[in-house]
Formats: structure tokens, sequence, C-alpha cells
């Protein structure tokens, strides 16, 4: 999927095409909240709250909670 998208995947890379696609079928809404298990750099946290603001709402209208296991990474979703 990454080569696809023209870019190198990380350890395990979730292409922002397909995160996009996980967030229109989930449709979050204000004051919800998301959890990613493997929340990488949090992609599906970005995406959320875009999802959220094109949809009448304000960035800040969700609550996100992940884990990682990688410390750099993890760095980089906080």
């Amino acid at each position: 999927f990454a080569a696809y998208e023209g870019v190198k995947g990380g350890e395990f890379y979730t292409p922002s095409s397909i995160v996009k696609t996980i967030v229109a079928i989930l449709k979050p809404f204000a004051n919800c909240r998301v959890y990613d298990p493997c929340c990488g750099s949090g992609g599906m946290f970005v995406q959320s709250a875009k999802f959220i603001q094109a949809h009448s709402g304000k960035r800040g209208d969700i609550a996100v909670y992940g884990q990682e296991s990688n410390a750099d990474t993890w760095k980089m979703a906080k």
C-alpha cells in the first residue's frame, strides 16, 4: 500500500487513503472518543479531527486515546 501511494512505509504503515476510508465509515462526531490501540504517529486521530471539522465541528471536539510501543513514534503522535 505504501509504495502505491509513493511513500516509504515504516514498521507498520497504514496509508492515508485507508485511514480516510476507515474514518469515513466510522463517522466520528462531536464529543466522541477515538481509540487507536496501535496509533503510530497518530494518523487516525488527525483524520478524525479533520472529518469533524469538515462536518461543522471543531477539531477539539473529540478525545483521542492510543498507545504505541515505539517511543519516537509515540512522541510524534503526542
